[in-house]
Protein backbone atom coordinates (compact mmCIF):
# COMPACT_ATOMS: atom_id res chain seq x y z
CA UNK A 1 0.00 0.00 0.00
CA UNK A 2 1.35 3.42 -0.96
CA UNK A 3 1.94 6.08 1.64
CA UNK A 4 -0.75 8.76 1.36
CA UNK A 5 -0.51 12.45 2.16
CA UNK A 6 -2.20 15.81 2.08
CA UNK A 7 0.14 18.65 1.16
CA UNK A 8 -0.11 22.31 2.15
CA UNK A 9 2.11 24.15 -0.31
CA UNK A 10 2.93 27.33 -2.16
CA UNK A 11 5.81 28.90 -4.07
CA UNK A 12 8.97 27.12 -5.25
CA UNK A 13 9.39 25.22 -2.00
CA UNK A 14 5.93 23.75 -2.52
CA UNK A 15 6.71 22.72 -6.09
CA UNK A 16 9.98 21.10 -5.01
CA UNK A 17 8.33 19.32 -2.08
CA UNK A 18 5.55 17.90 -4.23
CA UNK A 19 8.03 16.77 -6.89
CA UNK A 20 10.08 14.96 -4.22
CA UNK A 21 7.01 13.24 -2.79
CA UNK A 22 5.92 12.12 -6.26
CA UNK A 23 9.41 10.75 -6.99
CA UNK A 24 9.22 8.83 -3.70
CA UNK A 25 5.92 7.28 -4.77
CA UNK A 26 3.72 9.06 -2.23
CA UNK A 27 0.02 9.12 -3.12
CA UNK A 28 -0.87 12.80 -2.72
CA UNK A 29 -4.60 12.83 -2.04
CA UNK A 30 -4.99 16.62 -1.98
CA UNK A 31 -3.01 19.85 -2.29
CA UNK A 32 -4.10 22.87 -0.27
CA UNK A 33 -2.65 26.09 -1.66
CA UNK A 34 -3.29 29.78 -2.35
CA UNK A 35 -5.20 30.99 -5.36
CA UNK A 36 -2.74 32.29 -7.95
CA UNK A 37 -3.33 36.01 -8.48
CA UNK A 38 -3.55 36.80 -12.22
CA UNK A 39 -2.52 40.41 -11.45
CA UNK A 40 0.68 39.32 -9.71
CA UNK A 41 3.99 39.02 -11.53
CA UNK A 42 4.43 35.33 -10.74
CA UNK A 43 8.10 34.49 -11.01
CA UNK A 44 7.92 31.25 -9.05
CA UNK A 45 6.51 27.81 -9.75
CA UNK A 46 2.78 27.21 -9.45
CA UNK A 47 1.79 24.47 -7.02
CA UNK A 48 -1.70 24.33 -8.55
CA UNK A 49 -0.35 23.86 -12.09
CA UNK A 50 1.99 21.08 -10.97
CA UNK A 51 -0.80 19.32 -9.08
CA UNK A 52 -3.14 19.62 -12.06
CA UNK A 53 -0.52 18.10 -14.37
CA UNK A 54 -0.37 15.10 -12.05
CA UNK A 55 -4.16 14.96 -11.62
CA UNK A 56 -3.94 15.74 -7.91
CA UNK A 57 -7.01 17.52 -6.52
CA UNK A 58 -6.39 21.11 -5.42
CA UNK A 59 -8.34 23.37 -3.10
CA UNK A 60 -7.67 27.03 -2.39
CA UNK A 61 -9.69 27.93 0.69
CA UNK A 62 -9.46 31.41 2.20
CA UNK A 63 -9.09 29.67 5.56
CA UNK A 64 -8.05 26.00 5.69
CA UNK A 65 -9.31 25.83 9.30
CA UNK A 66 -12.95 25.91 8.19
CA UNK A 67 -14.99 22.92 9.37
CA UNK A 68 -15.82 21.75 5.84
CA UNK A 69 -12.15 21.81 4.81
CA UNK A 70 -11.10 19.91 7.92
CA UNK A 71 -13.82 17.31 7.29
CA UNK A 72 -12.81 16.97 3.63
CA UNK A 73 -9.20 16.32 4.62
CA UNK A 74 -10.18 13.92 7.40
CA UNK A 75 -12.36 11.95 4.99
CA UNK A 76 -9.28 11.35 2.80
CA UNK A 77 -7.59 9.57 5.73
CA UNK A 78 -4.03 10.63 4.83
CA UNK A 79 -1.16 9.03 6.68
CA UNK A 80 0.94 12.19 6.51
CA UNK A 81 0.62 15.95 6.26
CA UNK A 82 3.39 17.93 4.58
CA UNK A 83 3.61 21.74 4.91
CA UNK A 84 5.75 23.23 2.14
CA UNK A 85 5.22 26.95 2.55
CA UNK A 86 7.33 30.06 2.72
CA UNK A 87 6.95 32.68 5.36
CA UNK A 88 7.98 36.21 6.11
CA UNK A 89 9.78 37.53 9.16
Amino acid sequence: MKTSAVVFAYHNIGVTGIECLLQAGVDIKLVVTHQDDPEENIWFGSVAELANRHRIPVITPDNPNQAEVIKHIADLEPQWFFPFITGTC
